[in-house]
């Protein structure tokens, strides 16, 4: 994570030890509500959209001083099984108190604590359970489908998508499939290729929506990967061992399929998450039978690991049998809607028992992000369910239904002690906490804390944020946010700005589209940060 080199494992011993220091000098609570926060665009910094930020009656308190490793924080807390007002105590990258009203104010670690008097929603981090995370520099300007398909093998013929798939794969320098326009360019080099740059461009997408933790799919995993939302799948992502295994293409090879199984018998792989029965018709819900005989040992991976993505065909006889063996479902109902016209049935999914995650898949169709997601299905459900998921029922999905999916039920996915400090905080009706979180966007999201290191959050709380290399500030829909990218280390490509990061993404889209000007398609500009307005 940003700022972070030590892993999970590692992180436990620090929390336990921070206990036993001797407390830091206390200091007193300031107002921020109202003051004009630090803003300007002379020293890198970004402007995402809107017309100058707006720093009237949006900051919450806190402590003067701030870049310690411990943090008091107060508001609503959404476990996300219950909520309540109360405080929630962050020592190192860990959670050591969540109670209600004061009462982790008397615990050791508070004494000296940077408090942040929230004024908002306290939440688990986001888990993106699904996200193609390098096509993330697109948007429905570059390729949206402009009718419903049958299956995913139909869409990837549209020459448009087979376009900007090349751009994709020509700036990652893709081992496989790159253009021959693109080998000429210095992006199809070992040392020249922007799949840092992709990559990040994409965490940074989720971190500033609430999401600390992606299943990105970005084929091999680079040490890059590691410094902003936690790269589930990979070995960048600070929690000490990666018990996870993904697979974007179906069906699996019947070696690929044994290796899964053989893993899960010796303990080495946990989950197993996998793209299965996308689409509407017979040929995608003839893969669930598929996915029983891919292994030698039939119905190996009919097993508790084995996480669906989409599911889209499946019904009630499909989730009886995911219910039965313990199986899991991803859902991403904005790219279901948007390819298939319809989406999973969730309603059958969840009467037979069949625990759901959730993800945007990517932002083509998708959504931008995790809210987006969240208020997509919110929408769906509504007018096709009769209201059947509540915003509780929708919050659990993007937070504890990812971690216990990814077997990682045990140290994610709740505000609770012992568990790991990623958080955000959005704007809210404490009495509504589930609806705000529903109803929030980037702008309205407070503070993103990753392992207890705050990256994103209003411009009034950067002095809690990492002082070394330091943070940018950005305007985010008019209001003045500071957001973490840079790490001090200048190994793995770790000390590049987002203004860095976002000007070699710029200036790539631009130099692929005079490269492939006889197509008639153009990919730049990148697609922003925040879509603002929509």
């Amino acid at each position: 994570m940003s700022s972070l080199s030590l892993t999970w494992c590692v992180a436990v011993t620090l929390a336990a030890f921070v206990l036993g220091c001797a407390p830091t000098e206390p200091v007193n609570t300031v107002d921020a509500k109202g003051e004009t926060a630090p803003f300007g665009f002379g020293d890198g910094t970004t402007a995402v959209d809107g017309d100058g930020p707006d720093t009237t009656g949006v900051g919450p308190e806190i402590s003067t001083g701030g870049g310690g490793d411990r943090f008091l924080l107060s508001g609503a807390i959404v476990t996300p099984g219950e909520s309540f007002e109360g405080q929630v105590l962050v020592e190192g990258h860990t959670i050591t108190c969540a109670e209600p009203g004061t009462m982790c104010s008397t615990k050791p670690g508070a004494d000296g604590a940077t408090v942040i008097e929230t004024q908002g929603v306290i939440v688990p981090g986001l888990i993106d359970m699904h996200n193609h995370i390098l096509f993330d520099i697109f948007n429905n300007d570059d390729w949206m489908p402009n009718k419903t398909y049958a299956n995913h093998t139909e869409w990837p013929n549209e020459p448009k998508y087979a376009a900007m798939l090349d751009v994709k794969q020509c700036l990652e320098n893709a081992s496989q499939g790159k253009p021959d326009w693109c080998k000429p360019m210095p992006y199809a080099t070992k040392e020249g290729n922007l799949k840092c740059e992709l990559d990040k461009w994409g965490e940074l997408k989720g971190l500033v929506a609430g999401t600390t933790s992606i299943v990105g799919l970005p084929g091999t995993s680079y040490a890059c990967f590691g410094s902003l939302a936690r790269s589930i799948g990979g070995a960048p992502n600070d929690l000490c061992e990666d018990k996870i295994q993904t697979s974007a293409l179906f069906p699996p090879s019947q070696a690929s399929a044994d290796g899964v199984c053989k893993n899960y018998t010796s303990g080495t792989t946990e989950a197993y998450l996998i793209h299965c029965g996308e689409g509407v018709d017979g040929l995608a819900l003839g893969e669930f039978s598929t996915l029983g005989t891919a292994s030698t040992e039939d119905g190996c991976l009919f097993a508790p690991g084995t996480v669906i993505t989409h599911g889209t065909a499946f019904g009630p006889a499909e989730f009886a049998k995911m219910a039965e063996t313990g199986m899991k479902l991803t859902w991403s109902p904005a790219s279901n809607v948007a390819l298939y016209g319809q989406t999973t049935d969730i309603p059958a999914a969840l009467d037979a028992g069949v625990l759901v995650s959730m993800g945007p898949d990517w932002s083509m169709g998708g959504s931008q992000n995790m809210l987006d997601e969240l208020r997509f299905a919110d929408a769906w459900d509504d007018a096709h369910w009769n209201n059947r998921l509540s915003p509780k029922d929708l919050v659990t999905m993007a937070t504890h239904n990812g971690a216990a999916s990814l077997g990682l039920g045990d140290r994610m996915g709740q505000i609770k002690a012992g568990f790991l400090a990623d958080l955000f905080v959005v704007d809210g009706d404490p009495s509504m906490p589930y609806e705000s979180v529903l109803a929030a966007s980037p702008r309205e999201v407070r503070l993103v804390m990753v392992a207890g290191v705050p990256l994103y959050g209003e411009a009034s709380l950067k002095a809690a944020a990492p002082h070394t290399p330091g943070c940018e500030d950005i305007d985010v829909c008019g209001r003045a946010k500071f957001l973490c990218v840079a790490e001090a280390s200048s190994a793995d490509k770790l000390d590049q700005t987002l203004a860095q990061i976002k000007a070699l993404l710029e200036q790539a889209m631009l130099a692929v589209d005079a490269a492939t000007t006889e197509d008639g398609w153009n990919f730049a500009p990148l697609a922003p940060l925040v879509a603002c307005g929509g």
